[in-house]
């Protein structure tokens, strides 16, 4: 089976990896008691999976395309991260901005 690299799908599940490797990287990084922990190699390792994963993504898109869905699902991401795993508090504020975030990827990926 081929991989049509322009199918939305494609699009939408390879950002999902890349949001979720480098957020879980940034977990177990922070959750580790030190760096010499394997929780810190696993997120280090995560993270800089992540980071070759963008490289693909900067390959296959457009940097005006790719960059802001990235950096705004990141922005999501690391808030629900925050939130679910380290129980860290989300005002209103940034809920709000995070619809608007959404609104924007969903406007830019419309695109597609």
């Amino acid at each position: 089976m081929k991989i049509n690299l322009t199918n939305p799908f494609f699009s939408v599940i390879l950002f999902l990896i890349y949001v979720g490797t480098s957020c879980s990287g940034l977990y177990l990084m922070k959750a580790a008691e030190s760096w010499k922990t394997p929780s810190f190699f696993a997120g280090f390792t995560l993270y800089g999976l992540g980071a070759l994963m963008w490289m693909g993504i900067l390959r296959l898109f457009p940097l005006s395309f790719a960059f802001p869905i990235a950096a705004g699902s990141l922005v999501i991401g690391t808030t629900l991260t925050g939130f679910f795993l380290l129980h860290e508090t989300v005002s209103v504020w940034h809920l709000s901005g995070s619809l608007l975030i959404i609104s924007g990827i969903t406007l830019i990926a419309s695109k597609l």
